[in-house]
């Protein structure tokens, strides 16, 4: 004897027509996270960058000191975490090639009397032509190490035989061309209205917001770039 059906019972054709419609709709959300992980960390938004939500103007540009030069210039600090694990970014966009007409340059800050001591070290290791021995040294000492520099002869210690000796650090440190330089840190980070690191400045214009991830920012500065250097050929 054959039973009978109920008359709401799901047969088996609909209840397979359930499963793969949550299947289908679990693979939609997991897509979704995926495609939005990508564009938070590799930055696909690229060309839909706009003033006040990726970048702001300055009040007062500043302008380069050769005009046919594009300037990139990082505020940053050797006592800053964040500085720290951007550097590696900052170096390979460097080392991938910028565009003809354009210059990067890094610039200490002074918010306190030992980051002004950083941005001094920072400042004499690049005249004596010997920041690639130690730039990274200084970082990892500080953020890996727990390492503190309160003296210009904690500095020279740490950077003697790293081509340099104490002694030429020393001197150069003392410098009064270093200690103009130097006197200029405070100076720079008020013109160019900087209020935290690191802060990225291109053009002597445009400031990228800190609220901006790592990488996205340096996709914001290559799309600035480019409109910079479309103006200038246009002109």
């Amino acid at each position: 004897m054959v039973a009978m059906k109920k008359k709401n019972e799901p047969t088996p054709t609909h209840i397979r027509k359930i499963q793969i419609g949550v299947a289908a709709f679990v693979g939609a959300i997991a897509l979704a996270l995926v495609l939005y992980g990508m564009v938070y960390t590799t930055g696909l938004t690229e060309g839909e960058f706009t003033e006040g939500e990726h970048y702001v103007l300055l009040k007062d540009p500043v302008e380069a000191d050769s005009g046919e030069t594009i300037e990139v210039i990082e505020f940053f600090s050797y006592g800053c975490i964040h500085c720290f694990n951007f550097d590696p970014q900052i170096v390979d966009w460097v080392e991938d090639g910028l565009p003809p007409g354009v210059n990067f340059r890094r610039q200490p800050v002074s918010f306190s009397p030992s980051w002004a001591l950083l941005g001094q070290a920072y400042l004499t290791l690049a005249d004596l032509g010997v920041l690639d021995q130690n730039h990274m040294r200084i970082f990892k000492a500080i953020h890996e190490q727990n390492r503190q520099f309160l003296s210009i002869e904690e500095m020279a210690e740490f950077v003697d035989g790293k081509g340099v000796s104490a002694e030429e650090f020393t001197r150069a440190f003392n410098s009064s061309a270093i200690r103009r330089s130097a006197g200029q840190m405070e100076r720079m980070q008020l013109r160019y209205e900087v209020q935290a690191v690191p802060t990225i400045v291109v053009a002597g214009k445009y400031v990228i917001k800190s609220d901006v991830p790592r990488k996205i920012a340096l996709d914001v500065v290559d799309h600035l770039l480019e409109k910079e250097l479309k103006g200038a050929a246009a002109q």
